[in-house]
């Protein structure tokens, strides 16, 4: 097995020149160096809207392709089957908004608690508008995982959506998609596929995942704020008619697209493939090598953290999900969330606090009366000793006596 040269990754993140331990995960994730000059170069030829025949816009048009056929090879799709968009809420408006023309009274939308409110919200608000009932998978709270069984009974004749997502990005929960979409298909429903925080460490694949559409923000990943809705092949032509419409994806696109950032979406796929410099082939075989191998070193970093969090006094961990991607949620007795960052900051620390937009899921577990939780994540660029100097820091905090 090929291990990741972590000492070269972390040289492609300027960021990392300083001493505070990088530690918000997806909620933050860095950004590396090719990304920055990719926009800084886009910026810089002042690039126009595509659709046009001058030179600019023809160069965006170039933009656009090359971006629809990142995002399909980091998915497993097809460039011709991928919508551009600035955020997951938008795309995901849009799709429901056209999916829910035919939707009738009685009608039913499954969603679940470890939905984040991008995916959540928007199906809500379309479900509201077309009078049909949304029905909700709940979280097994002492592991954090979505159990499947339940979708037996969540599943019906008047199902025409169910969402689940793929790496939740506070308890890091993988559900198993494919059982699910099976279930939903033979009900005859679309299954919508939050990626969440998996593209840094899950090598994604729309078929095995049995997905109708996969949803990817790059920030997660250190993208730029671009996201992209990949469809699995004839999706788009059934929604506008039938199976063999042929149906251009900026059909679907709302303008302005953000062409100043798309080369930069590129640049991040591009920067996940060559995680692992000996990865050869075509970009989709290199993604699958680098992710894996770097999966399997933020895996290890993962279980320091976890074991490290579960072992101090006071700290409790959200979930305990069997299959899970590096991230993690925690509160700290007698400690709000914003206090823990604040004594982490001093320590070198950044770890997230913030809005977390997984208000299902915190309700879910009760810590939004406390004000949330303290998030933290490993990516492919963290260090061992980072997880060492977060571990220390919660160890002051929560020793008896401490000054906080």
């Amino acid at each position: 097995m090929v291990a990741v040269d972590i000492a070269r990754v972390r040289g492609l993140y300027p960021t990392l020149a300083a001493r505070t331990a990088q530690l918000d995960g997806s909620f933050a994730a860095l950004t590396p160096e090719s990304v920055v000059r990719a926009i800084i170069a886009t910026l810089r030829s002042a690039p126009a809207q595509p659709g046009s025949r001058s030179t600019r816009s023809q160069q965006s048009a170039t933009r656009v392709l090359r971006a629809r056929r990142a995002a399909a090879d980091l998915v497993g799709g097809e460039p011709d089957d991928v919508i551009l968009g600035s955020s997951t809420v938008s795309l995901m408006l849009r799709f429901a908004s056209l999916l829910s023309s035919d939707w009738q009274l009685g009608d039913e939308l499954v969603l679940n608690r470890l939905d984040a409110d991008v995916v959540a919200r928007p199906w809500q608000r379309i479900a509201r508008a077309a009078g049909a009932a949304v029905r909700w998978a709940e979280v097994d709270l002492e592991t954090g995982e979505l159990p499947t069984w339940q979708y037996d009974k969540l599943i019906g004749r008047h199902t025409r959506v169910v969402t689940v997502p793929l790496g939740n990005p506070a308890t890091g929960t993988v559900p198993d998609v494919a059982a699910i979409a099976e279930l939903a298909h033979a009900k005859g429903a679309l299954v919508v596929v939050d990626a969440g925080a998996a593209p840094a460490h899950l090598t994604l694949d729309l078929d095995l995942l049995g997905a109708d559409l996969v949803a990817v923000a790059a920030p997660s990943f250190g993208g730029p704020t671009v996201a992209a809705l990949v469809a699995r092949p004839g999706l788009f032509g059934e929604m506008q008619g039938g199976p063999d419409d042929i149906v251009a994806p900026d059909s679907f696109e709302i303008p302005p697209l953000p062409v100043e950032l798309l080369d930069g979406f590129t640049a991040a796929v591009d920067h996940l493939a060559a995680l692992d410099e000996t990865a050869t082939g075509t970009r989709r075989e290199r993604l699958a090598a680098s992710i894996s191998a770097s999966g399997r070193y933020t895996r290890e970093l993962y279980e320091r953290l976890d074991a490290g969090l579960r072992s101090l006094p006071g700290v409790t961990v959200l979930g305990a999900a069997d299959r899970a991607v590096p991230t993690v949620a925690f509160t700290v007795d007698n400690t709000p969330p914003p206090e823990v960052g604040a004594f982490l900051h001093r320590r070198d620390v950044s770890v997230w606090t913030g809005p977390a937009g997984l208000g299902e899921l915190l309700a879910a577990f009760g810590v939004d009366e406390v004000g949330g939780a303290v998030f933290a994540g490993v990516m492919p660029y963290t260090s061992r000793s980072e997880i060492a100097q977060l571990l220390e820091a919660l160890r002051e905090l929560t020793r008896p006596g401490s000054r906080r």
